[in-house]
């Protein structure tokens, strides 16, 4: 049974974190250290939040996403960082780490959600959200 949870993550979690970069990006990824900066910085950036979603005690994605303010798009979110392992995304893990998002998005104010996806697994989950794709490049946007 998959009872998903949804999580601010906190600097005890930077575990989970590591493991899941490393099956992500593999050599590309950071080195530990690096990864540690990064995410300190992220778990207490004003202008963003990193979202995780969990199945019981296991992490199951995570999702890092800021505000931004353009003068030609107004107040926005963009999804900078994006990632459920296949296992729990099979089960909709990855449709409710986006419903959080979409959620996070709206209660900041934001008109708009910018997603950039640089795969086939997120141009799916978003093609299949109604997302709109950019004619020209992979960024999808959704209308809050």
């Amino acid at each position: 049974m998959f009872t998903f949870k949804l999580k601010r993550p906190v600097a005890e979690d930077l575990k989970y974190f590591l493991s899941m970069n490393r099956r992500l990006f593999g050599e590309e990824c950071l080195s530990d250290l690096d990864s540690g900066f990064i995410y300190d910085e992220i778990i207490n950036d004003e202008k963003g939040e990193l979202l995780s979603v969990y199945n019981g005690n296991r992490m199951a994605g995570y999702a890092y996403v800021i505000e931004v303010f353009s003068m030609k798009r107004g107040h926005y979110a963009q999804v900078v960082d994006f990632y459920t392992n296949e296992y729990h995304r099979k089960h909709g893990a990855d449709i409710y780490l986006l419903g959080a998002i979409e959620q996070w998005s709206s209660q900041a104010v934001c008109h708009e959600l910018v997603f950039i996806a640089d795969d086939d697994i997120k141009k799916g989950l978003l093609e299949k959200l109604r997302y709109i794709k950019d004619e020209n490049s992979n960024v999808y946007r959704k209308k809050l």
